[in-house]
């Protein structure tokens, strides 16, 4: 299998369930917090998919599928542990050009997903592309124990510095005569110009240990440095000041 590995966006996104029973709870979780607008369908469904109509995160519509079900959707997921309603399924959407997963049902589906462990604003998704369940639950459980409280707050400081780049980014931009939009591309001569690789290596064991004792304005403030933006810098390429 030649699985591309890729996050969606889902905001508002329509999407179909096929299925009530406990392989659609597995699904409606992510993907009612991905923001989807998600139609059930399903002549029955147990209490904790119930309790996501009954809030309202979910359209039921209370029978089997049914031809003409999968119209107007962008994704399809089929949770029932009937081969042939899979199969009825797969073959409308993508007779329709819909890609649709089929829970434990490889023939019926164009893309399969991810285990994901998450923890704050980081989300890790691992797979043995269906060979293994065994494998991938025990990368999950590592993968749990290495996102810790201190590589949330990593990537809650990385974030925050990242917004501040960019904004000295969009600022030397308004100035220089070469850069490249949108977003503003600083030019190879730009001093301010922060190469992928320093990114790396603003990371450093120090900033950690910062984290770890809870500094994080130190932390925050050696980051920024080891990205060498302190400062803006004068680049040759800023046009002259208007007189």
């Amino acid at each position: 299998m030649g699985y591309y590995p890729v996050y969606l966006e889902l905001q508002n996104v329509p999407v179909l369930l096929v299925g009530g029973g406990h392989v659609a709870l597995e699904k409606i979780g992510r993907l009612v917090e991905s923001g989807a607008r998600v139609t059930l369908v399903a002549p029955e469904l147990i209490p904790p998919v119930r309790a996501y109509v009954e809030e309202g995160r979910v359209h039921w519509i209370p029978r089997p599928f049914e031809d003409g079900d999968t119209a107007g959707q962008s994704f399809v997921f089929v949770t029932t542990d009937d081969g042939a309603v899979n199969r009825r399924v797969a073959d409308e959407a993508r007779a329709a050009g819909i890609l649709v997963n089929a829970a434990d049902d490889v023939a019926n589906c164009d893309f399969i997903l991810p285990s994901v462990v998450r923890k704050g604003p980081i989300q890790i998704a691992s797979s043995t592309a269906g060979t293994s369940p065994a494998m991938a639950r025990w990368l999950r459980e590592r993968l749990t124990e290495f996102l810790s409280d201190d590589i949330v707050i990593l990537a809650d400081l990385l974030g925050e510095v990242r917004r501040e780049v960019r904004a000295g980014d969009r600022e030397c931009a308004s100035r220089c005569e070469r850069t490249l939009t949108p977003p503003p591309l600083l030019c190879s001569v730009c001093p301010n110009r922060i190469p992928t690789d320093r990114w790396q290596e603003a990371i450093d064991s120090e900033v950690m240990r910062l984290i770890s004792v809870r500094d994080l304005d130190g932390a925050r403030a050696r980051i920024v440095h080891g990205l060498r933006r302190d400062r803006l810098i004068p680049s040759p390429t800023w046009r002259e000041p208007a007189r």
